[in-house]
C-alpha cells in the first residue's frame, strides 16, 4: 500500500514535538530515522531487541506477532508497539518510549610507548600561569588540558569504533594532546554490531550511515577546534582516521555487501587520502575484511611493525569480533573470532564483560561453578550475586552469563591455538609479550582472565594492558605524517602498507579441527 499519513512525534523528556509524514509502505522506524529521530535499535530493525518501542496515543494499529512476543500484554493495551514492525495506516500521535542506553565510559587512555609517556607527563605539567592542569574526564565528552605554548598547526586523531567514536586534537608538530572528545557512534540506530551495519548498508541505508558518522566526527573536531583558544584561529593540517574495515567503508561510502558474504572481500583496504574538513584525511590501511585499520594502528602504537626476528608476541583486541595478531619479527599471522556480546555487552544483571569474568573467576575458586560451567544448586535457576573486584558493586551471575563467557572464551582460545600452530610455536613460554587492547581489555582483571582460562596461566606475567591503541596509533601517525610533510622523515604509510600486505590471514571456521578445539576450550581453566 502506498500513500502517506501524518505522524506527530512527542518526546516529553526533551520537550520536542515533531510532525512527520509516514510512507505506509514502510515500517515506522524508517520514518523516524528520516525525520532525524535516532533510536537505539540494537538489532538493526529486525524485531529482536525490543528497544524501539513507541506509544500510540489514541489510535493504535493492531499488534503484530513480534509486538506480542516483545511487549507485555498490559503495555500492548496501553498502545505500545515496536517501531521496526508497526505500519500506521491513519494519522497518529505517538510518544517516544525508547529505553535509555547505558552510559559507556569510552577508553582513550593507553599504556604504550611514547603516547603513554606523553599522557603521564601532561597530567602533572603546569600551564603558562603556573597552575597544574586539571583533567576532568566525563562520560560523553572529555576535556584535556588547555593549550599551552605558542599557537601551532592542528591535527586530529580519530578512532571510529562500531559502538563509540573517540577523537583527540593535537599540536601537529609535537603530538601534544590539546583536547579529547568522545561520543556514541550514531550509526547504532541501525544495529549495534558490524553485521547489522553491513545489512543496513546493503539494504539502501548506506548514505544515511555515511552521513551520520561523518557528521559525528565533524561535530567533534569543530567543537574542539573552537574551544581551544577564543579569538585565535588555528589551521587543521591533518586528520588520521583509524577504523575497522566496515566502519572505514561506511565512512568512505564504499559498498559493504562483499564484507558480509564469503569470501569477504573489501573494496579497498589500502591507505586512503580524502578531502575532509578542508584538509587531507588519511585512513589507516587494513589487512582484511575482519582485521582493519584499527588493528594496524594498534600494532603501530605498540611498536610491533618492526620487531627483530626471534621476539614472539600476541596482540589481542577483545570485543564482539575478537581480532588477534601474532608475530615473530619476520611474520605476522592474523585471525578473528566471533566472541559475541560477552566482552562488550552487559549481562541480564547489568554487569559489564570484565565484571562478569571477575565474578565467574571468584565462583570457580569457591567451587560454586564447576569447570564445565554448571552453577551449583540452589543457584542454577536463580543465579548468584557476587561483589565485583573492579567496581565493588554487586554483580548477578546467571547460567546465561556463564555460557556467554564460556563461548567467547572458547572462540578466543581456539584462535590463539591456531595462531601458534601457523607460526610453528609449540609452547606458551615462547611468547614473550601479550598486549590486551581495547576498552574491555582496559578493565580486565588479569588474574581473573587466567583463572577462567581466557589467557593461559603461563602468560600472567607477560600481559600488558594496552588501552585504546587504535586512537594512540592514529595520534602518533598524525604527528608523524605532519612532520613527514615538513621534511622530517618519510615513508610511514608505505611502511604500514607493506606490513599489512605481508600479514597472513586465515579464517578460524576453515581450520579442519576448529570445532574440536572450540569444544575443548569450552571448559573453564583449560
Amino acid at each position: 500500500m502506498s500513500g502517506k499519513v501524518k505522524i506527530t512525534v512527542i518526546d516529553r523528556e526533551n520537550r520536542i514535538e515533531k510532525e512527520l509524514f509516514h510512507d505506509m509502505g514502510h515500517a515506522l522506524l524508517h520514518t523516524l530515522r528520516e525525520g532525524g529521530i535516532m533510536l537505539p535499535s540494537l538489532c538493526g530493525g529486525m524485531g529482536k531487541c525490543g528497544r524501539c518501542r513507541v506509544r500510540f496515543c489514541g489510535y493504535a494499529p493492531l499488534p503484530g506477532q513480534t509486538d506480542r512476543v516483545m511487549i507485555p500484554p498490559d503495555e500492548l493495551r496501553e498502545g505500545y508497539r515496536l517501531a521496526c514492525t508497526v505500519r500506521p495506516m491513519k494519522e497518529s500521535v505517538i510518544e517516544t518510549a525508547f529505553e535509555k542506553e547505558r552510559e559507556i565510559d569510552v577508553v582513550v587512555e593507553s599504556g604504550m610507548g611514547e603516547a603513554f609517556r606523553d599522557e603521564k607527563k601532561r597530567k602533572t605539567e603546569k600551564d603558562e600561569t603556573g597552575k597544574e592542569n586539571d583533567e576532568k574526564w566525563g562520560k560523553e565528552q572529555r576535556r584535556a588540558m588547555p593549550m599551552r605554548g605558542k599557537a601551532g598547526k592542528l591535527a586530529a586523531a580519530v578512532d571510529i569504533g562500531t559502538t563509540t567514536i573517540a577523537i583527540q586534537m593535537i599540536e601537529a608538530g609535537t603530538g601534544c594532546i590539546l583536547d579529547t572528545y568522545t561520543c556514541l557512534n550514531p550509526q547504532r540506530s541501525y544495529g549495534m554490531d558490524v553485521i547489522s551495519r553491513i545489512r543496513a548498508g546493503a539494504g539502501g541505508y548506506a548514505e544515511d550511515l555515511r552521513r551520520l558518522v561523518r557528521n559525528a566526527v565533524e561535530g567533534g573536531v569543530r567543537q574542539m577546534a573552537e574551544g581551544l583558544e577564543a579569538g585565535k584561529r588555528r589551521e587543521l593540517e591533518k586528520v588520521v582516521i583509524s577504523a575497522n574495515t566496515t566502519m572505514g567503508h561506511l565512512f568512505m561510502g564504499y559498498p559493504v555487501e562483499s564484507l558480509g558474504r564469503n569470501p569477504f572481500r573489501p573494496v579497498n583496504i589500502g591507505t586512503v587520502r580524502t578531502d575532509f574538513l578542508g584538509t587531507t584525511a588519511v585512513l589507516v590501511p587494513g589487512i582484511s575484511a575482519f582485521i582493519g585499520g584499527d588493528i594496524v594502528s594498534g600494532l603501530y602504537a605498540c611498536g610491533l611493525c618492526g620487531r627483530q626476528p626471534g621476539h614472539v608476541w600476541l596482540f589481542l583486541d577483545l570485543g564482539t569480533n575478537a581480532e588477534m595478531v601474532m608475530g615473530n619479527g619476520s611474520r605476522l599471522v592474523c585471525t578473528a573470532a566471533a566472541a559475541g556480546p560477552a566482552f562488550e555487552g552487559k549481562g541480564k544483571g547489568g554487569a559489564t564483560g570484565a565484571e562478569r569474568i571477575s565474578a565467574i573467576a571468584y565462583l570457580l575458586e569457591k567451587g560454586l561453578i564447576d569447570k564445565t560451567g554448571l552453577l551449583k544448586e540452589p543457584y542454577f535457576e536463580t543465579g548468584i550475586e557476587v561483589e565485583s573486584k573492579n567496581t565493588g558493586k554487586k554483580v548477578r551471575i546467571s547460567k546465561e552469563d556463564v555460557r556467554d563467557i564460556q563461548m567467547a572464551k572458547a572462540a578466543v582460545r581456539a584462535g590463539i591455538y591456531f595462531l601458534m600452530e601457523h607460526l610453528g610455536i609449540k609452547d606458551y613460554e615462547e611468547v614473550e609479550k601479550v598486549y590486551i587492547a581495547g576498552g574491555f581489555g582496559f578493565y580486565l582483571d588479569k588474574r581473573s582472565a587466567s583463572v577462567i582460562g581466557l589467557i593461559p596461566a603461563e602468560w600472567m606475567g607477560k600481559m600488558e594492558t594496552a588501552g585504546n591503541t587504535s586512537l594512540v596509533g592514529a595520534r602518533l601517525l598524525a604527528k608523524g605524517l605532519y612532520n613527514e610533510d615538513a621534511g622530517a622523515g618519510k615513508g610511514i604509510m608505505s611502511g604500514l602498507e607493506t606490513a599489512a600486505r605481508k600479514a597472513e590471514v586465515f579464517q578460524l571456521a576453515e581450520e579442519p579441527s576448529f570445532d574440536k578445539m572450540y569444544i575443548n576450550y569450552m571448559d573453564f581453566g583449560v
